[in-house]
């Protein structure tokens, strides 16, 4: 009875020290935990908890173990007897695998070969080994099956035809839809559809920096024949694309499609000449068209 109070106060001390040091943690690493939003603090708080219930499912097993093993000696005492402890579960399962013959039962396997004096142990294969071994000759059977017989599954050869025209089918989605243009192939679109899906675009990501009317704010007026970064299409869809990072500007083709790019950059166009009111003074170098074709 006196081990078994030892047990319980032990048993607190550890629930004890298990509570109280995340509580000191937090406090010494209030700002860290702070970043933390609510789903990781549950989350955390979750695994936590499994933590403690584990430890102290394991420390009463501990006790319940210790107990038992008191108990039956006692009872072997009382009967004058010598106590056998009982080989635990884990034991016991540890022995379904391996099936060793313990060290004292080796002479009911020792073969009658003698070498120099050298006997040999008929141990057989450990069962851990032999189970594995027909999973193995199982799991070879089901897959010559569905690879070999049967084509359910495809072959390393047919699974790279498959994702080859899968490429080809999805490279001739792109194309259809716009989605394969680039520098090298855009061109100016006077198509109203064109222009009103690039101003959708540009009135919701480009407004903040070129204003309204492209009058020019955080960043320059886009209404006038200069340019930072060269008044060309191909120029302007790069710019796009690739952004301007140390001027704040984003790479805006890790946003949008080429297409819509495609469209916005048509739209800048037709900006040009509009004169604004309250237009930003030009920046940059003059661009004219004449100058692209020379």
């Amino acid at each position: 009875m006196n081990n078994f109070k030892t047990y319980i106060k032990g048993l607190g001390v550890c629930m004890l020290l298990l509570l109280t040091g995340p509580i000191s943690f937090a406090q010494s690493e209030g700002s860290t935990i702070a970043l933390l939003n609510t789903t990781e603090m549950m989350i955390i708080l979750v695994l936590f908890v499994m933590l403690l219930v584990l430890l102290v499912a394991f420390y009463l097993l501990t006790i319940l173990q210790v107990m038992v093993r008191e108990d039956g000696i006692r009872k072997a005492k009382e009967k004058g007897l010598a106590y056998i402890e009982e080989p635990s579960a884990w034991s016991k399962f540890y022995d379904s695998l391996t099936g060793a013959v313990p060290i004292e039962k080796e002479n009911t396997i020792v073969l009658d070969h003698d070498y120099d004096g050298i006997k040999e142990l008929d141990n057989h294969l450990p069962p851990w080994w032999t189970y594995m071994f027909y999973a193995c000759i199982v799991f070879a059977v089901i897959y010559m099956f569905l690879y070999h017989v049967s084509g359910t599954l495809p072959l390393q050869t047919q699974e790279y035809e498959i994702a080859m025209a899968e490429a080809q089918a999805n490279k001739a989605s792109a194309e259809a839809d716009g989605n394969a243009v680039d520098e090298s192939n855009i061109v100016f679109s006077e198509d109203p559809a064109v222009i009103s899906s690039g101003k959708t675009v540009y009135n919701r990501n480009c407004v903040a920096c070129h204003k309204a009317a492209g009058e020019g704010g955080i960043g320059p007026n886009l209404t006038d024949d200069y340019w930072l970064h060269g008044g060309s299409i191909q120029e302007i869809y790069n710019t796009i694309k690739n952004g301007v990072p140390d001027k704040g500007m984003i790479a805006w083709g890790e946003v949008l499609s080429p297409a819509k790019m495609n469209d916005v950059t048509s739209y800048i166009h037709t900006l040009k000449g509009t004169n604004p009111a309250g237009a930003k003074e030009p920046q940059g170098e003059l661009y004219t068209e004449k100058a692209e074709t020379e």
